[in-house]
Parts: structure tokens; C-alpha cells; sequence
């Protein structure tokens, strides 16, 4: 395959109001065009929103934030004393049983197919936890596997590690929040301009009004992103490049590369 494509992918959304806000306001603009889905209680993204700016939904799996899809009773080993994912649990996974990170998947997928009447068109983590513990990426190939969809990979390793499980995943992965703000309108423009041959996921983290939460220390960031969304000259480079969602980009002949 031949070409360049930009998927410009907001995650979190569903983890606060203001944080769907900010990526419908990027959307309809025209320069968001997926958006990943936090559906944990207590999230509640909003989906027919989403839905009708055309964006591409996808699961943005958590254990770190808000309370299990499954019976707390069923994942132990992911929960507090009152039922609720550790917000340290990126540095508790070692304690975490494959066992119940297949269980609570599994949960967070079919509660996205009962919010949005639709499996998702793409499979990623909040902070990358697939990254981190091989048990999480085991569990993360076989149901983006079992799904038919691209999986999040943030390195040539995880990407490789991807296809050879038969899943997909895009060519190049850009985003972070590291130096904060990460996506500013230069910042943004030069990425834009500068795309490799094949799929390229653009992570983002807009948001309107951000304010800070338990677990959450990138805030007042997510207006910068925003606003550098929003920008006329991020808009009329969005404009000028191959833009696509998870739904449209050919992902079937890049798998297995």
C-alpha cells in the first residue's frame, strides 16, 4: 500500500463534560476525526454527540480510573476495598491477575456495544497500559483480534508484536503529554506537514475548561491542545492532508505488513 493517511485521535472521552466539549468543538471543526471512549462507570461519553460530528469510536480501556464494568467481586484484583480501580494502578500491575484483566475487557467492550450500538473501531488504553504489562497486551491482541480492529501501538515493537498476532495497527504512532503542552499549533503544523508513507495515528487530548480530578494532572494542557485544534493554520493544514477515521482508512492491507 502506497500513501499517506492522518487519523487525528482524541482520547478520553467520557471522562469529564468538558472534556467531550473539547473534542466535539475539534471535530466539527474538522480536525478530529476519532475519538476513544472511557465507558467505565462513572463515565458516560457523550455518544450520540460523537456520533453525529462522524468521528470513529473507539474503546479506550481503563483500570486506573473510575470502577470496574464487571462485578467488583470478579476482578479483585484491579479494585480498592470500595470497588475502585486503583488511580495507581499503572504502577500495581504486577498485582493484577490475567484472569481479571480479561474479565474487565471483556466488560468494557460489551458495555461499549450497549452504549453505542456498535462494536468499536478501534482498540487503545488510557495511559497505555497495553504497553506496560504483556499480560494487558495478550488480552488487548485477542480481542482486538476477535473484533477485527486496529489496536493502539506506541512503538516498532508493539506494532510488530501487533501483526504477528494478526492484528492491525497503524504505521506510525505520534502523541503524548510529555513536554505538557504536547500538541501546540507549531508543534502541530510541523507533525502535519511531515507525515511518513502509510497510517498515522495523531493522539491528542483537547478539552474546554478542564479542571483538575483525582487521578487527572493533565488539565489546563487539554485547552492548549484545544486551541491549537482549533487554530486556522492547524485547520488549513488538517485540510490539505489525507484525514481518515478508523472506519474509513484501508486497515485490512496494512495488517501483516
Amino acid at each position: 500500500m502506497t500513501g499517506r493517511w492522518l487519523i487525528i485521535n482524541a482520547d478520553d472521552a467520557g471522562l469529564a463534560p468538558e472534556v467531550d466539549a473539547g473534542i466535539l468543538e475539534a471535530a466539527r471543526a474538522g480536525t478530529v476525526t476519532s475519538a476513544s471512549l472511557c465507558v467505565n462507570p462513572p463515565h458516560a461519553p457523550a455518544v450520540a454527540a460523537l456520533r453525529a460530528a462522524g468521528v470513529s469510536l473507539g474503546l479506550h480501556a481503563t483500570f486506573t480510573q473510575g470502577m470496574p464494568c464487571a462485578p467488583a467481586a470478579r476482578v479483585p484484583t484491579l479494585v480498592d476495598a470500595e470497588g475502585r480501580f486503583f488511580l495507581d494502578g499503572r504502577e500495581r500491575l504486577a498485582a493484577f491477575s490475567a484472569a481479571d484483566i480479561e474479565t474487565e475487557l471483556a466488560a468494557q467492550a460489551a458495555r461499549f456495544e450497549a452504549l453505542v450500538g456498535a462494536p468499536p473501531t478501534h482498540l487503545d488504553f488510557h495511559r497505555h497500559l497495553h504497553a506496560r504489562d504483556a499480560r494487558v497486551l495478550a488480552a488487548a491482541e485477542a480481542l482486538a483480534a476477535a473484533l477485527r480492529i486496529p489496536l493502539r501501538a506506541v512503538s516498532a515493537g508493539m506494532r510488530a508484536a501487533c501483526r504477528a498476532a494478526g492484528v492491525a495497527a497503524a504505521d506510525h504512532f505520534l502523541g503524548g503529554v510529555a513536554p505538557a503542552p504536547y500538541w501546540t499549533r507549531e508543534r502541530l503544523r510541523a507533525a502535519i506537514a511531515d507525515l511518513p508513507e502509510g497510517i498515522t495515528e495523531l493522539m491528542c487530548h483537547p478539552a474546554k475548561g478542564m479542571r483538575p480530578a483525582p487521578g487527572i494532572r493533565y488539565c489546563a494542557e487539554r485547552d492548549v491542545e484545544r486551541e491549537a485544534l482549533l487554530s486556522a493554520e492547524v485547520r488549513r493544514c488538517c485540510a490539505a492532508a489525507a484525514l481518515a477515521n478508523f472506519a474509513t482508512v484501508p486497515f485490512a492491507s496494512a495488517a501483516g505488513r
